[in-house]
């Protein structure tokens, strides 16, 4: 109830404001919050440092403190979303490779779009909708009403269809099967069960469904981040990886588990353009987890 009315709060003080003037004072607030968020602090660090491949806190810590920071300008945007037009989310995503959607689009098998808790995650799939293709999202449901009808009010604004997490189900296939779009988060706990992958050099725990729900349909699979690029901060940058492909062998756990791998690897591609846009406030590794050994590669431009 506290968060929900402080949301609120925040969003009549900064809808007034162009999404400029709202990321400098998101970076303010975000350092003065840093420190009191114990929990997701320490998830981060620990995702950072595999990221990075890197024990260094001081290196750690900068990463961290500038994820808060992104994650505030990601909060300025949801702010927006609230009366934004699909002109404004057009002058907004930079679509490269539209296409290469379209194309992909005519096979009508329907397109997993599977992203993560990166840059603007909100802003794909409005983008894609706001540009006429069919989107569904699947989307967490929050535990307060008003916050989740907040949330979720705002995708139907921009012509998403939102299915809640706890009813996946037929209805996902049928879209998917219509040829639509589904969009989803793979970082984020869901019904189904897991599956151990490969991810960063050590084993991570992720939803299975997204790869099952492919198997069943034969959807596309397309892993996507929503970047935004030094300099041009409210501006989104899709990457998209176009060429992932998958063959079932009738082993159906042995290909959920494939698949799953073939998407954490891309994922794991993408993110290392930016690691201070993932907002990872969760574990995905047993802190057991050996650390990765692999030489650190690292993007040449970091948003601060």
């Amino acid at each position: 109830m506290i968060v929900y009315w402080v949301f609120r709060l925040i969003i009549f003080l900064g809808r007034p404001f162009p999404p400029k003037v709202g990321y400098f004072f998101a970076r303010i607030i975000a350092d003065i919050c840093y420190p009191f968020f114990r929990l997701e602090r320490r998830a981060l660090k620990d995702a950072m440092s595999r990221v990075l491949n890197t024990d260094d806190e001081a290196e750690i810590s900068l990463a961290c403190r500038r994820s808060f920071r992104n994650f505030g300008k990601y909060v300025v945007d949801f702010i927006h979303f609230l009366d934004s037009t699909p002109e404004e989310v057009r002058s907004r995503i930079v679509f490269e490779h539209l296409e290469r959607v379209d194309q992909v689009m005519a096979e009508k098998k329907g397109v997993m779009f599977i992203t993560l808790h990166f840059g603007n995650w909100d802003m794909g799939a409005a983008g894609l909708s706001a540009y006429g293709y069919p989107v569904n999202v699947i989307a967490e449901t929050f535990p307060h009403s008003r916050m989740n009808a907040l949330v979720q009010g705002s995708r139907r604004h921009l012509g998403m269809k939102v299915i809640p997490m706890q009813k996946v189900g037929p209805g996902v296939i049928r879209a998917l099967r219509r040829g639509e779009v589904l969009a989803l988060l793979i970082d984020a706990p869901e019904p189904g069960g897991t599956v151990s992958v490969d991810f960063f050099g050590a084993p991570s725990e992720v939803p299975a469904g997204p790869a099952r729900i492919a198997l069943r349909t034969g959807a596309r699979v397309m892993p996507a981040v929503l970047l935004r690029v030094k300099g041009e901060e409210d501006k989104i940058h899709p990457l998209v990886d176009f060429d992932l492909t998958y063959e079932k062998t009738g082993d159906e756990d042995a290909d959920v588990r494939r698949l799953t791998q073939q998407i954490m690897s891309s994922l794991e591609r993408l993110i290392r353009h930016d690691p201070d846009q993932w907002f990872i406030f969760h574990s995905l590794w047993n802190r057991t987890a050996k650390m990765p050994q692999t030489e650190r590669t690292l993007a040449p431009e970091h948003q601060n």
